[in-house]
Parts: C-alpha cells; sequence; structure tokens
C-alpha cells in the first residue's frame, strides 16, 4: 500500500505502543509517529491519520481529536479509542483477524475501485463552502478521475436497483446518467455523470462488472466518476453527520493494482509511481563539478537544467544515474525588449536539438511570465496574450520536435506589485487555454516562514493548481524557503519534510528546489558554495526517509 496512512500513537511508553500495533503495520505498511503535527503534514488526497486516541495520550494537545478538527478540520480521522497499548493491540487484532485496514471493513463489506485511474478529483467532505447550499457538511462523495468513455465498474456484488436517464437538466438531475446498487448490509452505491449506462433495474452484477462509461452528463465541469457510499440507518443511528444516509466510502475502498498501485503509475512515463526528489540546476550556465558532487550527495532522483546547460551536463548526470529525470527550461533574456513568439521559437530550435537526440522529452516554455522581466508588459500585456504567445511557440517547435512534452511555465506566486508582477491566479486563469494545451503544467511554491510553507500560498500552492487542472501532470518546477533570515540547516530540514509530504500527492511528477550553485544573485537558496564546498542542505536531504517506517527495537537492556 502507498503512503496513504499513518498511525499517531502517544509518545509516552512509546515501544509498547509499537509492538502493539506491529502485526497491523506489517500487513498494511503502515506509516508511524507520535507527532501529531507530523501526521498532518504528511496528508495527501487519500491519507488516514490511524489515531491511537486515550484520555492523556497527547498532553500537549489536550484532546487530540477537537485539536485536530480545530487544526486540520480536512483530515479524515480513523479513531481507535484506546487508554493503553493493550487495547490498541486488541482493536488491531479483530481488523487482522478480518483482513480489514479500517474498522468500516470490519464487517467484511468492501469496495473495489470503480475505474482505470487510481487518482481522486475532489475527496468526501471537501468544499463545504460549495456543498452548505444543498444541505450537506461537504462534497457527499468521491470524485474519481475517469476520461470520457472509459468504462466504470461495480465495486460489489449487488442488484441495480435504480438507472437515471439524464434529461438535460442538470438542476433537476445533478447526477446526469446514474447507476445505483444495493449490496448485501444495507450498503448502496451510486455512480453518477456517465455517458451511458450498461445495466437494468433488477440485474445481479459482480464487483469488477462493467456497468456504464464515464463522461460528465448533469451538474458537472469535467470528465470523472462520482461514487457515493450509503448504509440504511446510518444517519439516524448517528453513524455519519450526512443525510440520506450517506457515508464516507474511502476507509472501504481498496486501491487498485497488485500490491497497492500508486497514483498516476499508469499515466506517466518514468518507473517511479512517486513525486521524485529534484533540484534545479546551476542558475547561470553549465553544471560544474560540486554541482555533481552536491546533487549525487543529496540522493537526487531529477534534475531541472536551462538552456544554457552543455550537452555534457546530460551524459554526466546519467552516468552518475541512469534513472535520473531531467527536465528543461527553454530560457532566453525577455528584460528590456519584446520577443515575439516566432523569434522565441526560432532560438529554441536551435537551443534543444542537443538534448532532443539525448532523449530529454520534457520541456518548460519560458519562466515567471507573469513578471515585467520576463516578459509582462512588454512582450505580452496580460495572461490572455501570454497564452496566445506560447500556444503559437509550443505549436512551431511541435512540428521540429513531434515527441517533445512542452510544459506552462511556473508563474511567479503571490499578489499584483505594480509594476513589477499580476496576480499569479488572475494571470493563470486568463491564460487557461494555453495551461490546458500543454502537455504539462508547472508551478512555483515560494516560503519564508512555517506557517507559509504550510500555506495555500507558499509551500501548498499546487492544490489550487490540481483543483483546476484535475488530469494534468504537474511539476514544481521552482521551490525554496527564499528568506536570508533562516539558516540553512532549517531550509533543509522544511525541504525534507516537503519532499516527503509531497512523496504521494496524485500528479506530481518531481519537485525541483532552487537551486544547486550560482555566480550570483541567490546566495541564500544554493547548496553549495562559489568555492565548491557544500552547504548544510545536501547532507541533511540525502538522510532523509522517503517512506516513514516503523522504528527499530530498542537495545537489549
Amino acid at each position: 500500500m502507498p503512503d496513504y496512512q499513518i498511525m499517531l500513537i502517544p509518545s509516552a511508553d512509546r515501544w509498547a505502543w509499537v509492538e502493539a500495533a506491529k502485526p497491523y503495520i506489517g500487513r498494511f505498511h503502515v506509516h508511524l509517529t507520535s507527532d501529531p503535527d507530523e501526521a498532518a503534514r504528511y496528508m495527501t488526497p487519500l491519507q488516514t491519520i490511524t489515531l491511537a486516541a486515550g484520555p492523556a495520550g497527547y498532553p500537549a494537545h489536550g484532546d487530540i481529536q477537537t485539536w485536530f478538527r480545530a487544526n486540520y478540520p480536512r483530515l479524515r480521522l480513523d479513531v481507535i479509542p484506546a487508554a493503553t497499548p493493550a487495547d490498541l493491540g486488541a482493536a488491531l487484532q479483530a481488523r487482522l483477524t478480518a483482513n480489514a485496514r479500517y474498522l468500516g471493513q470490519v464487517g467484511g463489506f468492501r469496495l473495489r475501485w470503480p475505474t482505470d485511474f487510481a487518482r481522486i478529483n475532489q475527496g468526501f467532505g471537501e468544499n463545504p463552502e460549495l456543498y452548505r447550499r444543498w444541505g450537506l457538511p461537504g462534497h457527499e462523495g468521491l470524485d474519481i478521475f475517469a476520461p470520457r468513455d472509459s468504462p466504470v465498474y461495480a465495486c460489489a456484488d449487488g442488484a441495480v436497483s435504480r438507472v437515471d436517464a439524464y434529461n438535460g437538466d442538470p438542476s433537476a438531475m445533478p447526477y446526469g446518467n446514474s447507476v445505483r446498487i444495493k449490496h448485501a448490509g444495507g450498503y448502496e452505491t451510486v455512480y453518477a455523470h456517465l455517458r451511458v449506462t450498461l445495466v437494468r433495474v433488477g440485474q445481479v452484477v459482480t464487483g469488477g462488472a462493467v456497468i456504464g462509461q464515464a463522461d460528465s452528463t448533469g451538474n458537472s465541469s469535467g470528465d470523472h466518476l462520482h461514487l457515493t457510499l450509503k448504509q440504511a440507518g446510518a444517519t439516524a443511528a448517528g453513524l455519519t453527520a450526512y443525510p440520506r444516509d450517506i457515508l464516507d466510502p474511502t476507509p472501504y475502498l481498496d486501491w487498485p493494482g497488485a500490491g497497492g498501485e500508486a497514483p498516476s503509475a499508469r499515466s506517466y512515463p518514468w518507473p517511479p509511481a512517486m513525486c521524485l526528489v529534484g533540484l534545479h540546476g546551476r542558475a547561470d550556465g553549465p553544471l560544474q563539478d560540486p554541482d555533481y558532487a552536491a546533487i549525487n550527495a543529496a540522493r537526487i532522483e531529477a534534475v531541472k537544467l536551462l538552456t544554457t546547460a552543455q550537452p555534457a551536463n546530460v551524459d554526466r548526470l546519467r552516468a552518475d544515474n541512469p534513472r535520473v529525470f531531467i527536465l528543461m527550461r527553454l530560457f532566453a533574456s525577455f528584460d528590456g525588449r519584446v520577443v515575439r513568439s516566432d523569434e522565441f521559437a526560432n532560438w529554441m530550435q536551435s537551443e534543444m536539438a542537443p538534448f532532443y537526440d539525448r532523449g530529454l522529452r520534457y520541456f518548460e516554455i519560458h519562466n515567471e511570465p507573469n513578471l515585467r522581466p520576463e516578459g509582462w508588459t512588454q512582450s505580452w500585456a496580460d495572461g490572455a496574450a501570454f497564452g496566445a504567445w506560447f500556444l503559437d511557440v509550443r505549436h512551431r517547435l511541435k512540428q521540429v520536435y513531434p515527441e517533445a512534452l512542452f510544459g506552462y511555465p511556473g508563474l511567479s506566486p503571490g499578489d499584483a506589485i505594480p509594476g513589477l508582477r499580476a496576480n499569479a491566479l488572475d494571470f493563470l486563469a486568463a491564460s487557461d487555454a494555453a495551461a490546458r494545451a500543454a502537455d504539462w503544467v508547472g508551478l512555483h511554491c515560494y516560503w519564508v516562514s512555517e506557517q507559509e510553507l504550510n500555506s495555500a500560498s507558499g509551500g501548498l500552492g499546487y492544490v489550487e493548481y490540481r483543483r483546476r487542472f484535475p488530469d494534468k501532470l504537474i511539476f514544481i518546477t521552482e521551490f525554496s524557503n527564499a528568506t536570508q533570515h533562516t539558516d540553512k540547516d532549517t531550509k533543509a530540514k522544511q525541504y525534507t519534510r516537503y519532499y516527503q509530504h509531497l512523496r504521494s500527492i496524485p500528479g506530481l511528477g518531481a519537485a525541483f528546489a532552487f537551486v544547486v550553485s550560482s555566480s550570483s544573485g541567490f546566495d541564500s537558496e544554493t547548496w553549495r558554495l562559489e568555492n565548491g564546498q557544500p552547504t548544510a542542505i545536501p547532507g541533511l536531504v540525502a538522510a532523509r526517509q522517503d517512506v516513514v517506517s516503523p522504528p527499530p527495537p530498542p537495545p537489549p537492556g
């Protein structure tokens, strides 16, 4: 199972709690921590925190459930009342006996994954501000990625209880074409927004049977499958805060694929089905010998180069690590001049050639185009004009390099700064057609404090991009703590946590920290000094745990 569950145990008498949890951890490959903040930071769109909750288990946080709800209201909690390690062990043993990862599965009811795509567009309970108008605490199901015409499968054995044919009125039929199946134990699943339904009322189906094809019928803004789970009497029994007996389906779902295939494993071409640990190459020129030393020391998996690099840089990176992933930004100076799209494409056509010949396929077209020094107000007036410029560049280069995958560039994040920067999200919205036409989308995430690291305007900026582009491969093409007032030890620890947090976010290909080195201008962000000496960052990042695992047993005596 990939990194979608972490167990929180008290720190007092920790090893007794570890021993109690060990059989369950071994069966389901669950990660373990005694730090509530670490558990929260480790969150992914399908993350569940299995919480050993006792009356005095977390004295610094008070009632731990109340603390989570106050500080991380969107987290999904799997609460195990346990005042002692023995209580936890007994509860977990009941799950093991039933081969049930979560409490909701102990009764034996399980849901198979209903599409061919292991990716969530919108989780259960999300966006309460949108759903309160319908009297719901939040999203009442899971929106699962499913392109038009792709098959939709029954989640479990049952009988078809209802089939709705869409009449074209989304207000009257928000689910569009839909199928409902009743299962044992009073459970019912609903499959919405289908293009066609392939079953009839009363038909008995088995789990995994094709019951329809995906689309976007009804009240929907894009192709996907909406899955709702109900259980008769759940609302009256207090098993859910939702009306109409609606339950969260997530704890009942088995992740698809042998051994639990991670999101995007089928969708993207390099072997790791995870967000790669990346580093931006030298800011101004080819890589130098100390750069390779820093890259290798930090166990970097992906490197971003500029077209100012040398083809030999690619050869050496691959000699050091044959599995390294390399992304390249098409670089030119825009400050103080107008650069037409045909000019830029002509320049890049020759710059790309030796890298394309070496097999590079991922190319970012330009950089932070919402900044004045990068073309805003000079080469384009606004996001819409940049979008047209981008599309023309992409079209021209595709004619020469048909296998190249061109990315929409990372924007300078943040609000408008008169004369310097256009508001990033406004610029993105105006150039939406270009971003959607791109082969992938880049973004930049910067912060100057721990608070910003954990905010939507800082380290979590990818969340908004995922919402806007649920079907796009996304790269964080630059990130860093950009302030001079934070020492590099602290930055390295932040980067390590950030890499780990991003590791299994669906649809993220790689995150590139800025920057390995620079001749000037970025001293507070470089990973090595100009005299060749490394900073603290490579060594501390190298010591990361790419997967959080249970600690070893204590030494004898």
